[in-house]
């Protein structure tokens, strides 16, 4: 039997990521966001397989009709924030209000209970997820444990378990990451995911799960889009982060979704939606 992971899509375009190309003038440029996720949902309904969709709430409004068609394929809908900025970088207040708006968004286009959250580029805070838990979240997957990368969250260097409560009714789902010497390496998808060669991230994957570990793997639709426009004020680093292995990462998407029993992580943890939120529908 194939062994269980969890499929998540962090549901943003290309253009999205705020720190090159600013909110403001995001309707300015190209979408092409809807065709890759049609070729995602395809390649999951294929092979029986299920995800969560963490959507960034301003495409959410841009694309509703989108939203709807994934829920309504029995995908999970969560958020990832609505202007997609980085959790560190915001007052408590203004977090707040971008985490009720996308959450309201979210649950006005899909009819039923937003529970999950990413942040963008896994920037979680302490008092980020005290204020998720106040806004009736019930998880957040943003934690990267020890990670190098300059913009995740330094949240945790080491965690016992992936998978733990942070306080009553509210978890965290952390992203895998293994320990090569003193150093703890991404392993669960984007860019990592294209920059490794497959049959490497499948052996970490494998490793990952052994070792009794949930895994959470992680894909951005323009991961899988070769013909995106480039972005000419990149640096070497960022060029490497967003380019390299396009035109590989459908094919090596495909042995993945095939190999693995591919969960949404509603489905693999499912009492999470079973948690009784009183404010829901008021």
């Amino acid at each position: 039997m194939a062994q269980s992971i969890m499929f998540t899509v962090d549901l943003e375009e290309w253009f999205t990521d705020g720190r090159e190309i600013q909110m403001a003038s995001w309707d300015n440029y190209e979408s092409r966001v809807e065709s890759t996720v049609y070729a995602i949902l395809e390649l999951l309904t294929k092979h029986n397989a299920k995800a969560t969709f963490f959507v960034l709430g301003w495409i959410a409004c841009k694309k509703p009709h989108l939203i709807q068609e994934i829920f309504a394929m029995g995908h999970e809908i969560a958020s990832h924030g609505f202007a997609h900025e980085l959790v560190y970088s915001l007052s408590k207040e203004t977090f707040r209000n971008d985490i009720r708006k996308s959450k309201h968004s979210l649950e006005d286009i899909i009819g039923a209970e937003v529970i999950g959250y990413r942040a963008p580029c896994f920037s979680m805070t302490h008092w980020g997820l005290d204020i998720l838990k106040e806004e009736g979240f019930v998880y957040d997957s943003s934690v990267v444990p020890g990670s190098f990368h300059d913009l995740y969250s330094k949240l945790y260097n080491k965690l016992e378990q992936p998978f733990f409560k942070v306080k009553e009714q509210f978890w965290e789902l952390s992203l895998p990451a293994l320990s090569i010497g003193n150093i703890q390496l991404p392993w669960g998808g984007g860019g990592f995911f294209r920059l490794y060669p497959y049959l490497l991230f499948q052996y970490g994957i494998q490793k990952w799960i052994s070792e009794g570990n949930p895994y959470v793997f992680y894909i951005h639709p323009y991961d899988l889009d070769p013909n995106q426009p480039r972005q000419a004020n990149f640096s070497l680093l960022n060029k490497i982060r967003r380019y390299y292995g396009l035109q590989s990462s459908r094919h090596k998407l495909e042995q993945l979704v095939s190999q693995f029993q591919c969960k949404s992580i509603a489905e693999y943890y499912p009492f999470l939606h079973q948690i009784e939120n009183k404010n829901w529908g008021t």
